[in-house]
């Protein structure tokens, strides 16, 4: 299952946090790497200075490593596509072979493989703690926000990628341009929920949405008037009533009419500028949920799925690329290739190109070198030389030795 996200215990957002760093929220590690992998391979096969002689035959053994992951890919993607087609809500083709309505092993089933595709993609999962706080930061003008329990199953929340985006807010110094400011956002969003009561499951996917926005893209999420408006509400029309009240006993029954309009119209006013108000930020708010779920929308369900299982392509080219040049430079120059020192110089050259910290995913790089067979010696961090590794990797993809290596991790069957 996708597991509840935060146990719907925490229902609503409190008052006056605008800036979640203030509330303790973390960033999740960002394992990112934020260059298109055509784009990094042909940096750093123009890149001399770093890679010698050897840069300019770069771009020929990544070719190698792009074909075997795209079949990987491909091969994948149609198992997760069939898999899903049972609990898509968009499912335009006629189930022919008449097969049994999905049951809690085929949400299972789906849950394990579009795991398995956001951690190869490198999305990071938000903790039940940081979901609270971003939803604290989501106050729309004072209002609170209410999760319905009842109407989801399950949800979880997955991100990728850090960066800052300009906001401008009218203040008392600026009322009218107002100020800019930077917030946080996240470069890619996806959320994944069930439905109460519905056999579907939905895979959405958004760009750039800052954190405390996040409670805009969430189908149970709902506003409600806040303590401060009812407050203002009941207490303004108590304090009215009482001065009627007060007012009818000094000058009796006579006068009280024409009291009572005095009194009822202003009193009504003020009802009707604070419910106003509050039916004003309701639309503000929906307003702003609609710019999202139309301008940030990346896919929805069977497209959101495609596009992940791109951006896994993308990930591993990127990562199996790094690691194999910087090995194969660190040995030729007879540089320290040690782990921790391998992923310490990519990190350093990715911050130098990008000006972005990367937590490069070695780990994973080093899985993908060791089932092309491509090191030497994997305890000294050694791989093969290019000319080898071209001739292994063009037999590999010839004969799709991985084609099913992500069904295999998940003991699944093509």
């Amino acid at each position: 299952m996708f597991g509840n996200l935060f146990g719907f215990g925490y229902l609503s957002s409190k008052f006056g946090i605008t800036n979640v760093y203030d509330a303790g929220f973390t960033r999740p590690d960002n394992r990112f790497i934020p260059v298109a992998s055509d784009d990094l391979i042909d940096f750093m096969a123009s890149d001399s200075k770093t890679f010698g002689d050897m840069a300019s035959n770069i771009g020929e053994v990544a070719d190698w490593f792009i074909r075997i992951l795209e079949q990987e890919k491909s091969a994948f993607e149609r198992i997760i596509i069939r898999n899903y087609a049972k609990i898509n809500p968009d499912r335009e083709t006629i189930d022919v072979l008449k097969g049994d309505q999905p049951d809690d092993s085929d949400f299972v089933l789906l849950n394990t493989q579009v795991q398995h595709m956001l951690e190869k993609a490198n999305f990071e999962k938000l903790s039940d703690d940081q979901v609270r706080t971003a939803l604290k930061a989501g106050n729309t003008h004072g209002m609170k926000v209410k999760l319905d329990e009842d109407s989801l199953e399950e949800m979880a929340i997955w991100v990728r990628g850090r960066s800052t985006a300009p906001y401008n807010r009218r203040t008392l110094a600026h009322p009218i341009k107002g100020e800019t400011s930077k917030i946080a956002i996240f470069n890619r969003l996806a959320v994944i929920t069930r439905p109460a009561g519905e056999p579907t499951v939905q895979v959405r996917l958004f760009k750039d949405i800052p954190i405390r926005d996040v409670e805009a893209l969430l189908p149970n999420a709902n506003v409600r008037m806040g303590l401060r408006d009812a407050v203002m509400m009941v207490g303004g029309g108590a304090g009215a009533v009482w001065t009627v009240a007060t007012k009818v006993l000094a000058v009796g029954l006579v006068a009280a009419t024409q009291l009572l309009w005095v009194i009822a119209i202003p009193l009504g006013g003020l009802f009707w500028k604070v419910f106003s108000g509050y039916r004003r930020a309701i639309k503000d708010r929906d307003s702003n949920r609609a710019k999202h779920l139309y301008f940030q929308s990346l896919g929805a369900n069977r497209s959101a799925i495609h596009m992940i299982s791109f951006m896994i392509c993308e990930e591993e080219i990127k990562e199996a690329v790094l690691l194999y040049v910087f090995c194969l430079d660190a040995e030729n120059d007879g540089r320290s290739t040690l782990e921790s020192t391998t992923k310490t110089e990519i990190e350093e050259y990715l911050k130098n190109l990008t000006s972005i910290d990367v937590d490069f995913d070695i780990a994973d790089a080093i899985e993908t070198l060791t089932r092309m067979e491509l090191w030497k010696d994997r305890a000294e961090m050694h791989v093969i030389s290019i000319a080898e590794a071209e001739s292994k990797l063009e037999a590999y993809w010839q004969q799709g030795l991985s084609r099913n290596y992500h069904a295999n991790l998940l003991g699944i069957a093509e």
